[in-house]
C-alpha cells in the first residue's frame, strides 16, 4: 500500500458498540500518548475530546460536559490529580467516571489519585485491549447510570405532578367540606389524617325546621383513594338537608349513590344524626361506625346507638334499611360521634383506646374544653408514632332550650315586588303517602318562586305542621298525648311507622295560592284530609294551646304565630292559613 493511499485510509471500526456513543475527554501533554487513545476511542464509536493539560481539561469539561474522562497525571500548569479534585469540587452533582492513565505505578500515587475522586487507574504502558475493555466497562456503567437518571427524572416528574394534583385535590376537598354548618355553635370536631388526605368526612347543616343534621363518614382505607370514596356524600347530604328531607331519606340516597359509583371492594361506614332541640329529640342512623353516645355534662352515658346496619355502598336498594333510632333527651349533654381510628388508637404496647378510654379522656377535662382534651389525649397516646388510620370525632352540644315561638316578620321584611297570581293543587293517596317525602317535595316547588324563596324555613315549619297533623291525626289516628308518657315519643314514632306502612285508604289534598293582599304578597295554604276530623272549637278555647312547655300540642300554636290567619272548617279536617310575605 503506497503512502498516498495509506494517507487517505481510515482504519475500519471495531465491532459496533452495544452502548450509545459517548463523549470522551482525553487529557495528556504528550502527543504520542494522545493520538493512539484518540484513534481507539473513535474506533469504539465514541467522540474524542482532546486537552493538553489540566487547565485546558477544565475548560473542555465545562464546555462539553463529557461522559468519560481519561486523564494523565504528570502535566504542566495543572496536574491530573489536581484537575480531578477540581472537577469533583466544581461539579459535585454531575456523574462522570474519570480514569487516571499514568506511568506512576506506586501505591501512594494510585491511592492519591483515587482519593482525589478518580474512579479507576491504569498504569502506562497498557495494552490496547485493556484500555478498550476499561472504556467499554465504563460505557456500560454510563448506560446504566443514564437509565437510573432517566428513572430519577421520571420519578421527580411524577412527584411534581402528584404534588400539584395533591394541592388541587386539597383545595377542592377543602371547598367541598368547609361548610358553614361545621362552624355551628353546637358543633365541635377534629380530624387527624393518617395521610395527606383524610378518608374521614365530617358534615353538618341546618334543615329548614332548624333541625341540625350531622354526619361522620369513614371510607375504606385512608389517603386520596379513601377521600375520593367519601366525596360523593357531601352534595347529597347538604342538598337534601337544605330541602328538609328526613334523615332516613338522606341515608337511602347516600347508599344509592355510593352503590352506583363505587367498586365492590369500596364502602363507607357512616353515622348520621338529626338533633331537634325544639322537640328535644336525637335521631341516629349508624352503619359500621363505633357506637354513637349521648353523654350528659356530668359524664353519664344516657343513650348509645350501636351499629345496626352495614356501611353505605354495600347493599342494593331492595335490601338496604334506613331505619333510624330516636330518643328524647331530658337533660343537656353532648352527642359524640367518632370513626374507628379513634377507638383503635394504640399506645406503645399496642393497646386500643376504646370507647371507655374516650370517655375517660373526656372526663379529665372537667368543666373545660372536653373535645380539645380528647384530641390532646389521643396525640399523647400516639406519642409521635404514625397513625394507622384517620382519626376523627364530632361532638354536638345538645342543650335543653325552651325557645319562644317565632313571631311574624317585621314590616321591613315585607316583600314589595309585583306578584302575579299563582296556584298549585296537589293530591296524595294512601299509596303515595306511604313512600313519598311530601313536604320537601312541595317546598322544592314553592321555593322556586322568587317571592317565596327567602321564607323557606318558616314555610317548612308551617307546611310540615299542617301536613303532619293531617297525616298523623287525620289518617293514622295517632294521639299526641302519647308523647307525654315515659318513653312516649319513641312509642308514638313506632306507632306512626307501623300505621303508615298499613295505610290502605285515605288522601290528603294541598292547595297553594300566591297573590297580592292589600298591596302585600300573601301565600294561602289549604290542607284537607279524608279523616274524621276533631273538635277544633274546643281546641281553640283550650288554654293549653299556648303552653310552650308541653311535649305536644305546640305545632298549632307555632303555625298561629307565623301566620296572619288560621281557619279550621268542616269537621276539623280542613285548615286554611295565610302567610304574609
Amino acid at each position: 500500500m503506497d503512502a498516498a493511499s495509506s494517507g487517505n485510509h481510515r482504519p475500519p471500526a471495531e465491532a459496533a458498540p452495544t452502548q450509545a456513543s459517548l463523549k470522551i475527554l482525553i487529557v495528556d501533554d504528550t502527543l504520542v500518548n494522545l493520538r493512539p487513545l484518540e484513534v481507539l476511542v473513535s474506533r469504539l464509536g465514541h467522540v474524542p475530546l482532546l486537552a493538553r493539560d489540566g487547565m485546558e481539561a477544565l475548560a473542555v469539561y465545562e464546555r462539553e460536559a463529557p461522559d468519560l474522562v481519561i486523564m494523565d497525571i504528570l502535566m504542566p500548569r495543572l496536574d491530573g490529580v489536581s484537575a480531578v479534585r477540581e472537577i469533583r469540587a466544581r461539579w459535585p452533582d454531575r456523574w462522570t467516571p474519570i480514569i487516571l492513565f499514568s506511568a506512576l505505578d506506586g501505591m501512594r500515587d494510585i491511592t492519591a489519585g483515587l482519593a482525589a475522586g478518580a474512579d479507576d487507574y491504569l498504569v502506562k504502558p497498557a495494552s490496547a485491549a485493556l484500555v478498550r475493555a476499561k472504556i467499554s466497562s465504563h460505557a456500560r456503567q454510563w448506560a446504566l447510570q443514564r437509565k437510573v437518571r432517566a428513572y430519577a427524572d421520571e420519578l421527580a416528574s411524577w412527584r411534581a405532578e402528584a404534588e400539584a394534583q395533591n394541592r388541587l385535590g386539597a383545595h377542592v376537598m377543602a371547598r367541598l367540606t368547609d361548610a358553614e354548618g361545621l362552624r355551628d355553635a353546637m358543633v365541635r370536631h377534629f380530624n387527624l389524617p393518617a395521610d395527606t388526605f383524610s378518608g374521614d368526612l365530617l358534615c353538618a347543616a341546618r334543615a329548614p325546621g332548624d333541625v341540625l343534621n350531622v354526619m361522620l363518614a369513614d371510607a375504606t382505607g385512608h389517603g386520596l383513594a379513601a377521600a375520593l370514596t367519601a366525596m360523593p356524600l357531601t352534595q347529597a347530604f347538604y342538598s337534601m338537608t337544605e330541602k328538609g328531607f328526613p334523615l332516613s331519606s338522606i341515608v337511602e340516597e347516600l347508599n344509592r349513590k355510593l352503590k352506583r359509583l363505587l367498586p365492590a371492594d369500596r364502602f363507607v361506614a357512616a353515622t348520621l344524626a338529626a338533633v331537634d332541640v325544639r322537640n328535644q329529640t336525637v335521631e341516629v342512623w349508624n352503619g359500621g361506625n363505633p357506637d354513637a353516645l349521648f353523654v350528659t355534662y356530668g359524664g353519664d352515658v344516657r343513650a348509645r346507638w350501636t351499629s345496626a346496619h352495614p356501611p353505605l355502598g354495600i347493599l342494593p336498594e331492595a335490601l338496604f334499611s334506613a331505619e333510624t333510632e330516636m330518643v328524647v333527651f331530658h337533660e343537656p349533654g353532648n352527642l359524640l360521634l367518632c370513626s374507628d381510628g379513634l377507638v383503635e388508637a394504640e399506645d406503645a404496647q399496642g393497646t386500643w383506646l376504646g370507647l371507655d378510654g374516650v370517655l375517660r379522656l373526656l372526663g379529665l377535662a372537667g368543666d373545660g374544653d372536653r373535645l380539645r382534651c380528647l384530641a390532646h389525649g389521643v396525640e399523647a397516646r400516639l406519642d409521635g408514632r404514625p397513625r394507622r388510620d384517620d382519626i376523627s370525632c364530632m361532638m354536638v352540644s345538645v342543650p335543653i332550650e325552651r325557645r319562644e315561638l317565632p313571631r311574624l316578620a317585621a314590616p321591613a321584611a315585607v316583600y314589595h315586588g309585583d306578584v302575579a297570581e299563582w296556584r298549585m293543587e296537589l293530591s296524595y293517596g294512601a299509596k303515595e303517602l306511604r313512600y313519598l317525602d311530601v313536604v320537601p317535595s312541595v317546598l322544592g316547588l314553592l321555593t322556586q318562586l322568587q317571592a317565596v324563596k327567602p321564607h323557606q324555613s318558616a314555610l317548612f315549619l308551617i307546611v310540615s305542621e299542617l301536613f303532619n297533623n293531617a297525616l298523623d291525626h287525620g289518617l293514622l289516628g295517632l294521639d299526641s298525648a302519647t308523647k307525654s308518657w315515659i318513653g312516649g315519643y319513641e312509642i308514638y314514632m313506632q306507632q306512626r311507622a307501623e300505621r303508615l306502612a298499613r295505610l290502605g285508604a285515605g288522601k290528603i289534598d294541598l292547595a297553594f295560592r300566591l297573590h297580592a293582599d292589600e298591596a302585600r304578597a300573601a301565600l294561602d295554604i289549604q290542607v284537607i284530609d279524608s279523616g274524621p276530623g276533631f273538635d277544633y272549637v274546643a281546641l281553640n278555647a283550650a288554654d293549653a294551646l299556648a303552653d310552650t312547655r308541653r311535649s305536644h300540642g305546640r305545632g298549632i300554636a307555632l303555625v298561629r304565630n307565623l301566620c296572619s290567619q288560621v281557619v279550621y272548617s268542616g269537621s276539623g279536617n280542613r285548615v286554611w292559613v295565610r302567610y304574609l310575605l
